[in-house]
């Protein structure tokens, strides 16, 4: 029989339910946007150099996070997915699996923070302090790469069974823990000796760290869907692959923003260094707005999985209606914010004038693709739900690499200011692809469904 958490997203009213789920994740998804900006702003306070430092870690850094959010997009949707079809025995070995899977990729970060963060940083910068700092910063972030898959992962497989007050907490406790320690650690304050950035990187381990041991400990003692037993470990291939089926394309397609970043520097350093600064900036902005919005979708994806998994395509129709809304208001919040701010934003990270005109005009354009990738952003977790990471994996990589790059390669040869049109350009573009794939996949997939 099923529990009531798990019958709630069976019979539930879809708005109600929508709610209850995704609020949690979006307000922790808000204190993850404030973090990070926090986080920025310790960091800047060390020195400019210590700043850019960290912002040429971030690819790498944003890479672990896409690994992370891959295992827990696929156990996520292969969980819910055995939930709804009664097979609980099944999803509990999808999360022994899954945590193989993290162990196994940790290894592989642990390799490449020993032996390739200097070659690495030798490729972007040729400052000797940056260099340092740098090499400083991210070999702890990959040595320790464990405590972020690990949190990320777990918070994703609890949400698959509808709770989403535990992956809240657990983001909330990991970040509240990492802004105490940012300014302990990085100057010395309460008798601890100041690390600089070494500190920055040390508070974030131990908040991912905590993040990760509540995830696991509800799994141990208190989840009764789906619970962690070491005695009964089974490993199981097949499971494995279906996890992967979906988890890897859906790392893929996060990691896709790290290598555009990289590469959207290359177009920008010859025409303004300052323009590579704005970019920066940017991605921490905007994450206020994308981070909710994806908390809705994590919301969405779990549902959705359950009522195919169930057969119940009435409710399959009114979550993609709902959720496609409930993002939409905040990606239209978004646009208004940046269209109206956007000298106000930049004024976070004190510009100096050239920079605050440049980035006023960036974010005024870059804003306008907001609302198209609402269309990308909800259509990428309805191909999850259903087991087509494939399909979220295209259209990423059309959306933030085939389209953008070029275009902004092109536009470079006009102006700087014609390069930030190359995300609505793209937005559009991928947001048509996505109706096309979505009445494909819903034709074979839901329709059919009695």
């Amino acid at each position: 029989m099923e529990n009531k958490e798990l019958n709630k997203m069976g019979v539930k009213p879809i708005l109600p339910l929508l709610l209850s789920m995704s609020l949690p994740i979006v307000f922790s998804m808000f204190i993850q946007s404030l973090y990070n900006m926090v986080d920025s702003y310790f960091v800047s306070l060390i020195s400019e150099k210590a700043f850019r430092a960290v912002s040429l870690s971030f690819p790498i850094q944003q890479i672990i996070i896409s690994c992370g959010v891959g295992i827990g997009v696929g156990v996520n949707s292969f969980c819910s997915r055995k939930l709804g079809e009664g097979k609980f025995k099944e999803a509990n070995y999808g999360v022994i699996n899954s945590l193989i899977i993290v162990c196994f990729t940790a290894i592989l970060f642990f390799i490449f923070g020993v032996f390739f963060t200097r070659p690495i940083f030798k490729l972007f910068t040729s400052d000797i302090e940056v260099y340092e700092m740098g090499i400083v910063y991210l070999s702890i972030v990959c040595i320790f790469s464990f405590t972020c898959l690990l949190q990320i992962s777990q918070e994703k497989t609890i949400q698959s069974t509808g709770r989403m007050i535990v992956p809240m907490i657990s983001q909330l406790a990991g970040s509240i823990l990492n802004i105490i320690l940012d300014p302990i650690l990085i100057f010395g304050y309460f008798g601890f000796p100041a690390m600089g950035i070494k500190g920055a990187a040390v508070a974030t381990i131990f908040g991912q760290s905590v993040g990760g041991f509540i995830c696991i400990i509800y799994l141990i003692f208190n989840n009764s869907e789906i619970r962690l037993n070491f005695k009964e470990f089974k490993y199981n291939h097949h499971i494995t692959k279906a996890i992967l089926n979906v988890g890897f394309p859906a790392t893929l397609m996060q990691s896709i923003t790290a290598f555009l970043t990289m590469a959207l520097n290359r177009v920008l350093m010859p025409i303004s260094e300052v323009a590579v600064s704005v970019l920066g900036v940017y991605y921490k902005i905007q994450t206020f707005v994308f981070l909710p919005t994806y908390g809705i979708t994590q919301a969405i994806l779990p549902v959705i999985g359950y009522n195919y998994g169930a057969r119940k395509k009435s409710r399959i129709d009114e979550t993609l209606k709902i959720g496609s809304l409930m993002a939409l208001v905040l990606m239209v919040i978004g646009t208004l914010v940046f269209q109206i701010f956007p000298s106000k934003l930049m004024s976070i990270f004190n510009p100096t004038p050239e920079m605050l005109e440049i980035g006023t005009i960036a974010l005024k354009i870059i804003s306008i693709s907001f609302i198209p990738a609402t269309i990308t952003v909800v259509s990428a977790t309805f191909f999850q739900a259903l087991g087509k990471g494939n399909y979220s994996l295209f259209v990423s990589v059309l959306r933030q690499f085939a389209i953008i790059l070029p275009v902004a390669k092109l536009m470079s040869y006009i102006g700087l200011n014609y390069v930030w049109t190359a995300y609505p350009i793209a937005e559009t573009i991928a947001a048509i692809v996505c109706i096309i794939l979505g009445k494909k996949l819903y034709k074979e997939k839901i329709s059919i469904i009695p």
